[in-house]
């Protein structure tokens, strides 16, 4: 009998990009990248349902010339989008971002701290943690790895989920992503591949590149030659003996044991989403043909201007300017009335509301961070308990962005270790996080000193927390001045002074 072969890692040639099982997820992830732009006139089929119409409209063509055009509305002019899906996904990164303290290296001394330091500076965490939880909400996934450039830089840097593809026997993992050249009329595509690969002998990278015909991979090609002719500095293969894990990795959304590489948090709100749009659009159809109030006039007078009209031009007409100067009917009292029409519409706004409730309790948003209820409270407790859920939910998230953080940092220090020949001592670094809800500077400040006179908190971590905002060296001189003043008001008149003398005689 012949033994089936277990291929560990992804074939390319000869298939369409990107390959099985990815394709799903990655189409998924495009799915709701366009849920989350507002691009819902291209995925909810009631969008193209918005009958086409044709109106005539004034356009300017000169200074104060105009001429009347006729002009075609299409769906996606008419399509309303209430695009709650993006405060879905934008909530827990503004959370997060406002909680992503200072990084450094778990030692108060050694190259470790200025290296940390340094990798900080260049991949600018702070800055770029809204984007990506943002876009880990929407994929699903997202994913880092560690860089080194020929100057010796070392940073980490954040990829797409649908460029990152996890090996089978979750030994390796291959970066992906297509880089295309030339003219529109006739351009190239290319699959660029950065392959890291686990065995016995330690890691190993690889840099690929395949011709692409449209969407489907063709033979692959020397990735030399391919660097040559575009003028790119690619890295060549490496071979790291004594690293035992992957230079990259990767973040899940809502990972389950069926779906271990995550999910979107949009993924059930795309209904609610698509019903909302689509009664706010309803209602604004009727209201746009029948809201705008109508002039009616008795018939006799319709007459009158008509067959004035047709005198004058040729034509029996009545234009609203023949109706600006009017004669009046003394016999019937009939004059000129507007029509309004009285839209009934509450019902409609009442269950955009509970539409909108609905989404928010599936994604465990909090009403408030929707402007559906008040969100402020009278003290820091307060303000957490409004915004319970969301916060619940970003604090499981910042969880697994503290352990992805942690990883990118120390596999930059193994990748120094490797490429620099440095001897630094790999572990995690030291990541504060403030908390996610703003607080009144005078509540904060009695929480930190509580800390501190507690015992529970060291002066340099309340400082810290106290001034996130000021640079090592004014915080330096402020445990210094607070120290000082401890120690002279540590001395006390009673035992400095000498002890009493009786100088009187017996």
């Amino acid at each position: 009998m012949r033994k089936k072969v277990l291929k560990l890692t992804i074939v390319y040639s000869k298939k369409e990009f990107p390959p099985p099982p990815f394709d799903q997820e990655v189409e998924a992830m495009q799915y709701y990248r366009l849920l989350y732009d507002g691009e819902h006139a291209e995925i909810f089929p009631r969008a193209r349902q918005v009958a086409q119409q044709k109106r005539v409209i004034p356009r300017r063509v000169g200074i104060r010339s105009w001429r009347r055009a006729e002009t075609v509305l299409s769906a996606d002019n008419q399509y309303i989008v209430a695009n709650f899906s993006s405060l879905i996904a934008e909530v827990p990164a503004d959370l997060l971002n406002r909680a992503l303290g200072n990084i450094s290296a778990d030692t108060e001394t050694g190259p470790e701290l200025e290296f940390v330091a340094g990798v900080v500076e260049a991949s600018k965490p702070n800055e770029k943690i809204w984007a990506a939880v943002t876009q880990h909400q929407v994929d699903g996934r997202i994913a880092y790895r560690a860089r080194r450039d020929s100057a010796g830089t070392v940073w980490f840097e954040w990829v797409l989920g649908d460029m990152y593809f996890p090996h089978t026997d979750g030994r390796g993992a291959d970066i992906a992503w297509i880089e295309e050249w030339g003219e529109e009329a006739n351009k190239q595509r290319f699959l660029r591949v950065e392959r890291q690969r686990l065995d016995a002998n330690g890691l190993t990278v690889k840099q690929l590149v395949f011709r692409m015909e449209k969407d489907t991979v063709m033979d692959e090609v020397s990735i030399k030659d391919y660097a040559e002719d575009h003028e790119l500095d690619i890295p060549e293969d490496a071979e790291f003996p004594n690293v035992k894990e992957l230079l990259c990795g990767y973040v899940a959304n809502d990972d389950t044991l069926v779906y271990p590489r995550g999910r979107s948090a949009l993924r059930n709100i795309d209904g609610l989403q698509e019903e909302i749009n689509w009664t706010i659009t309803r209602d604004s159809v009727v209201f746009e043909q029948h809201g705008k109030p109508k002039l009616a006039i008795p018939r006799a007078l319709w007459d009158t201007v008509a067959n004035q009209n047709h005198k004058d031009y040729g034509g029996r007409f009545v234009r609203s300017a023949d109706l600006e100067v009017v004669s009046y009917d003394e016999k019937t009292g009939a004059t000129p009335m507007y029509i309004t029409w009285d839209a009934k519409t509450q019902q409609s706004f009442e269950h955009v509301t509970r539409l909108i409730k609905y989404m928010l309790a599936i994604s465990k948003t909090s009403p408030q961070a929707a402007g559906l209820e008040e969100g402020k409270g009278d003290s820091g407790v307060a303000l957490l308990y409004l915004w319970i859920q969301s916060v619940i939910k970003a604090e499981a998230i910042k969880d697994k962005f503290d352990a992805a953080l942690k990883d990118a940092i120390r596999k930059c220090m193994i990748l120094e270790n490797a490429l620099g020949n440095a001897n630094l001592k790999v572990a995690n670094p030291v990541i504060e996080w403030r908390d996610m809800l703003p607080k009144a500077d005078s509540e904060k400040d009695t929480e930190e000193i509580e800390k501190y006179s507690g015992g529970v908190q060291s002066l340099e971590t309340t400082v810290r927390r106290m001034h996130p905002d000021w640079s090592e060296k004014a915080i330096e001189e402020e445990i210094q001045k607070i120290q000082d003043e401890q120690a002279a008001s540590g001395l006390n008149p009673t035992f400095t002074q000498p002890p009493r003398v009786n100088l009187g005689g017996s």
